[in-house]
């Protein structure tokens, strides 16, 4: 009888080593699956928007946050007032001047759907809405550049 327990404590011993390298494994496996969930990811970015406008436009774009970016790949309607142009990429946007435009951003949808840009001026009371329109059209990927 005491030979048959010694060999249950032998197979008991090799079973208990078995689930210990076995749960060692499974920690470890876990640990590399969490690794490759949080490497394959997207990272989040700001981007800026840069369609492509008349030459009247030139130099038109816009700087979006992270929230922002999000909501609209997430084919969420997006509406934006933006910091404003001047034809002057040199010269800070300044309501005053009498060249400078209100940027009016609408995304409806993200890539490939449709996107608008309308600039207004405080000085002049234009209600032509061609002449508005700086951009109407889809928003294509190359309109897109990652910071």
């Amino acid at each position: 009888m005491s030979a048959e327990l010694e060999k249950i404590g032998i197979v008991l011993a090799q079973i208990t080593a078995t689930l210990e390298r076995q749960s060692k494994d499974i920690l470890e496996l876990r640990e590399d699956l969490k690794q490759l969930v949080n490497d394959s990811k997207p990272k989040l970015t700001k981007v800026v928007i840069d369609p492509e406008c008349g030459y009247e436009w030139i130099g038109l774009h816009i700087q979006l946050d992270v929230g922002t970016w999000s909501r609209i790949k997430s084919r969420e309607e997006v509406l934006l007032k933006d910091r404003g142009w001047v034809p002057d990429q040199n010269v800070k946007p300044d309501p005053a001047d009498k060249n400078f435009y209100w940027d009016y951003w609408e995304f409806n949808g993200g890539i490939d759907r449709p996107m608008r840009v309308e600039m207004v001026s405080p000085h002049d009371d234009t209600l032509d809405v061609d002449e508005c329109t700086a951009y109407e059209g889809p928003l294509l990927k190359r309109f897109v550049h990652k910071l």
